[in-house]
This record gives structure tokens, sequence and C-alpha cells, in this order.
């Protein structure tokens, strides 16, 4: 853990410097193994997030094959030996992984300085290789096949599966990007009408601005996209 020590220091002082060995150790050593299934991560920066309560744990290479994973209780991380590990610690409310980074949000009523150091060395002891989740990749392609098909005048007449369809189609192109960047994702939990409810991920899941400026933009965005009568709320 050293390049994590040496952010832990800088950031809060001698109250950090002694950190446990790591327990990610000779772990290129062995040989014949599936790299995958045998391979150890380590922490190579911690970055915070526009949630205060949220940061990012980057690690040394990629941790899940595609889509994301998230636990938002305890109950929920059940059967998952990082999660659980995680939420053993008192204030930990959320636990998200995407790409080569795990973001964890912490209840306000700790602080990180008594979080940091035993969060990294959980993360290096018991974070595995995922091989993804039923979510599907995001498009690689500049035009979203839904999207290519889709007809705006068409919108008020389908059906929720096509308008939802559609709806994740231009958040996977417009606004998730942004969100993982920060830490963060959303999921589409359900569409009412003209309401489509949305449930904020990872960092995102308690930032001041998720409430405000990031739900005003998405509902702006797909009024403009799609119908001016759509609403999003956030659950």
């Amino acid at each position: 853990m050293g390049l994590f020590k040496d952010w832990l220091q800088k950031l809060f002082g001698n109250a950090a410097a002694n950190p446990k060995p790591s327990v990610a150790k000779d772990q290129d050593s062995r040989s014949g193994e599936n790299p995958m299934e045998e391979k150890h991560f380590k922490v190579v920066r911690v970055q915070p997030t526009p949630n205060p309560e949220s940061f990012l744990f980057i690690l040394s290479g990629k941790v899940i094959a595609s889509g994301m994973r998230t636990f938002d209780s305890a109950e929920e991380a059940k059967g998952d030996a990082l999660a659980e590990a995680l939420f053993a610690i008192y204030g930990v409310e959320n636990v998200f992984l995407k790409e080569n980074f795990v973001t964890v949000t912490k209840s306000q009523v700790v602080g990180w300085h008594t979080l940091m150091e035993e969060i990294g060395e959980i993360i290096e002891e018991h974070l595995h290789f995922y091989e993804g989740e039923a979510v599907p990749k995001e498009s690689t392609t500049e035009i979203h096949p839904v999207l290519a098909e889709f007809k705006k005048e068409d919108f008020p007449t389908s059906t929720d599966e096509q308008k939802t369809q559609v709806i994740e189609a231009l958040l996977d192109v417009a606004v998730r990007p942004a969100l993982s960047n920060d830490g963060g994702g959303l999921d589409i939990i359900g569409i009412e009408g003209n309401v489509v409810k949305i449930h904020y991920q990872g960092a995102c899941g308690s930032c001041p601005s998720s409430t405000t400026g990031t739900l005003n933009y998405i509902e702006n965005f797909l009024k403009e996209a799609i119908h001016p009568d759509l609403t999003v709320q956030a659950n």
C-alpha cells in the first residue's frame, strides 16, 4: 500500500502513518494459474468526489468485466466478501464498483480519517475480479441502435418498455459517463405516465447536487430529447 500510505499521510498526517502491512503481497510470484481468478488489486490512488461523503478508491487494474455492482445495505452485501467486510465498518452506507474503481460512501456521523486506512486494507484483501452483472455493456457505436430507430413523435404512444429502452439509451450516451467519472451512476426503477423514477448509485446517492443541479440537468435533457412533459424523480 505504498502509494495509498503516502496519500493518507498527506491528507491526514501522522494519524495514518502506520497502516498494517498489505495482505496483497507476492501477487506475481505464482505461475500457471488463471490471472483473473488469482489477481490481487492495489489501491493506487484515492480521489474525492462532488459528494463529500464519497471517495473513489482507484485500483491497479480493471475490477469488473462489464457493467457495475452496487450494494446499498449490509443485507444486500451478504454473500460478497468485499461488500460484507466493508459494511462491517461502522459508518459505511454504500459500495459501488465499476471499471477500475470502488466508490465507498459513508455516513455523516463518522470522519474519513477514522475509515480511510481500514477501507483501503479491506479492498486490497478482499477485492476479486468480477465477471460482471446482468447489465448491458455500454454501446461502443456512435449511435445507439435504439436511438437510430427512435422517432420523437412516437414516444407518447410507446409502451413503458419501449420508453424505458429509449431513456436508458440516452442516459448511456449523455449522462452515465459523466456520473461514472465522479464515482457514481443511476438506474431507472420505473416509468409511470410522464414520470421517470430513477435511483442514484455510488457517490451520487447522497450527493447534495444529485437532488438539485444533476436532477434538473437530467430532466431538462430528457424534456428536450424526448418530450416536454417528462419529469424525473429520484428515489
